[in-house]
């Protein structure tokens, strides 16, 4: 299991110093499935710069942006001057997350890995709840970042991971063409079963 060590967040804050907030557009896994969001809070973990949060908040979501790096929540703070009240963002460890059971009703994860979330997946939703989890396959170490195995799903590793506890909608593996360039990604979109 990873644990988030104090040179992970002293990573990620570096990231965002660094780089800024650079206007990366949404995810297309998440823009080709978010017509299978509904109403409610969704919580985008592993938030960055917001580029996800952002999109959603423009389609009418109510999000919650979580992430671990105080600077990627404050890019999305500067520049959810439009979505207002419609993006909270919380500094949290997912090592001690905060989040009540069945409070939320949609939850989103791109290109980050904790297995931890599978189990904690089933339990934040609410019944009916949609989880979109979109990341990175083992194999992509032979083409590019990221590399270390711990961050990097076996093949049908999502499926298996949410169980039972959710019907799946849609799902791709494999290499994918996407505008950030060639990436072998695993992408499930899944409803919280009652």
């Amino acid at each position: 299991m990873h644990r988030m060590s104090r040179g992970d967040r002293e990573r990620w804050e570096a990231k965002y110093r660094e780089r800024g907030a650079a206007d990366a557009p949404p995810a297309p896994f998440l823009v080709e499935h978010a017509g299978l969001l509904h109403g409610g809070w969704i919580l985008d973990v592993a938030a960055g710069a917001g580029r996800n949060a952002l999109f959603l908040a423009g389609l009418g979501h109510d999000v919650i942006a979580v992430d671990v790096a105080r600077g990627g929540l404050a890019h999305l703070r500067g520049a959810a001057t439009d979505a207002a009240g419609r993006i909270a963002c919380v500094q949290m460890d997912l090592d001690a997350p905060g989040i009540r059971a069945a409070s939320i009703d949609g939850m989103i994860v791109v290109s980050f890995l904790d297995r931890r979330l599978f189990a904690e997946a089933a339990r934040w939703l609410r019944p009916g709840g949609i989880l979109l989890w979109d990341t990175f396959l083992l194999e992509q170490r032979e083409i590019g970042h990221p590399r270390e195995p711990a961050v990097l799903l076996e093949r049908g590793e999502l499926v298996r991971g949410v169980g039972e506890a959710f019907e799946v909608l849609a799902t791709r593996e494999g290499l994918v063409e996407e505008p950030t360039g060639a990436a072998y990604r695993s992408g499930i979109v899944a409803r919280r079963r009652a």
